[in-house]
């Protein structure tokens, strides 16, 4: 819409199952002391197939095995319906023994049974898998297998000699072993923010805890919080002036952004202000990024003048490189996400509304690109129905915000953009997000209006 023109920017949203953080910040009072750039992790969150990440996790955790070790898997549990739960039971043992660089048994086993049949191997390592609350989750314990009589006798049953966990969210690869999800919202919940002005919102597992949190953006604060009773109730909020001085050229309308990258840290970044910041996972200052904006799915942004450029660089300098380096224009609004296909294979997907138009650019690091017409100031990405292919989520392009809504295309494999959703919105949309899977279900969608958050289901 014309009016929200230099609006802000939606990040990657809000889920009401928000979990708060393990401290807050105060509205006054001297600004936090940045905090030394943290080591790279051996394993990431969400920017790989979610099997690959819980092998790496495994790996990680139990260390070098023996070579002779026999990995066993007890009978999947699962809270919710399969299509095919051995196919799955048996993808999730193939990929744990293939990271341990271990044999594995076809056999679902109990652990009795499971010791029986490691027994030549003399150690062994029983895995038991579930399904719950919409992750897969992932417990291993390696177990000493007595080979003598003597051995048996003095300790049939040894404890365990090492134990590993590991969990991740349904991704469009794990998906596949589960009935397809309609993209229907099927309940919208509204919740009460007192935010007038937003600017940006995005959710995710800042903390690491499994649980999602969302941060909102206003044109004075930050909050990092969760959904409860139709409030959102805040756990920590930061003030823009403890972070940033004022830009010494604000816009009339600002554009905003977050992105949080899961378990270490939120990236947030506002026109009004001097300095885009990253604040860690208890939204403490951990360094200030410059006159720039981050996007979601990694890099940043410089702005300049009224618009954001087209180059995306690392945000700081210890961040990976971004896979899709640039696009083809200067923008005000934009959005992206890492979505993984039903291949396991990531693709990072990036939105643009180029500036003063209504029209959006599409790239990803494949290099396959596409346009959106018609579509309003506030972006978001994702893939909502796990089917591997990204949801682009805008808000409408009118002048008129009582006839304002949230509108969902699918980017199909195909190349064509394909309207999916369009919901009224009549208090105007302000800022939009799309949350990460928590179940088997439809993703939730955020759509920020002032004073409330519209979570769709």
């Amino acid at each position: 819409m014309r009016r929200k023109t230099r609006l802000q920017l939606a990040a990657v949203a809000l889920c009401a199952s928000l979990a708060p953080p393990s401290r807050a910040q105060p509205d006054k009072g001297a600004a936090p002391a940045p905090t030394p750039a943290e080591a790279p992790r051996a394993c990431t969150t969400g920017r790989a197939s979610a099997l690959s990440e819980l092998g790496c996790e495994l790996k990680e955790a139990l260390g070098k095995l023996p070579a002779d070790a026999l990995v066993v898997a007890a009978p999947l549990a699962a809270d919710a319906k399969l299509a095919d739960a051995a196919q799955l039971a048996a993808r999730l043992l193939s990929v744990t023994a293939g990271a341990l660089g271990l044999k594995s048994s076809s056999e679902a086993a109990t652990l009795a049974r499971a010791r029986t049949l490691a027994a030549r191997s003399g150690t062994l390592v029983h895995l038991v898998p579930e399904i719950q609350r919409g992750e897969v989750r992932l417990t291993a314990d390696v177990y000493p297998v007595p080979k003598s009589f003597w051995d048996r006798v003095r300790d049939p049953e040894p404890n365990p000699r090492a134990h590993a966990f590991a969990s991740r969210r349904l991704d469009a690869e794990l998906r596949t072993f589960f009935p397809p999800v309609p993209l229907v919202a099927k309940r919208t919940d509204k919740a009460g923010t007192g935010e007038q002005s937003p600017v940006a919102v995005a959710c995710g597992d800042l903390n690491g805890d499994g649980s999602l949190e969302a941060v909102l953006v206003g044109r004075s604060r930050a909050q990092l919080g969760r959904v409860r009773a139709g409030r959102f109730v805040a756990s920590a909020t930061v003030a823009w002036t403890q972070l940033s001085p004022l830009s010494r050229a604000p816009l009339r309308e600002p554009i905003g952004s977050a992105a949080i990258e899961p378990g270490r840290w939120v990236d947030i970044g506002l026109t009004d202000r001097l300095d885009a910041v990253r604040l860690d996972a208890s939204f403490a200052l951990k360094e200030k990024l410059g006159r720039r904006l981050p996007w979601p799915a990694g890099g940043c942004s410089k702005v300049l003048g009224t618009s954001i450029r087209p180059e995306i660089e690392a945000c700081s300098k210890g961040d990976e490189a971004p896979k899709v380096a640039r696009m083809e224009k200067p923008g005000d609004a934009m959005a992206g996400a890492t979505v993984l296909g039903r291949d396991g294979k990531p693709r990072q997907v990036r939105a643009l509304r180029v500036f003063n138009e209504s029209s959006v650019l599409l790239r990803d690091d494949a290099g396959r690109s596409a346009r959106l017409e018609a579509a309003g100031a506030q972006l978001a990405v994702g893939d909502l129905d796990g089917d591997g292919q990204p949801e682009i989520l805008s808000s409408s392009d009118t002048l008129d915000e009582s006839g304002d809504a949230l509108v969902v295309h699918t980017w199909q494999d195909d190349g064509k953009l394909v309207e999916r959703l369009r919901v009224a919105v009549p208090t105007g949309v302000r800022a939009l997000a799309a949350c990460p899977a928590d179940g088997s279900g439809l993703a939730a969608v955020l759509v920020a209006t002032p004073g409330e958050l519209w979570v769709l289901r």
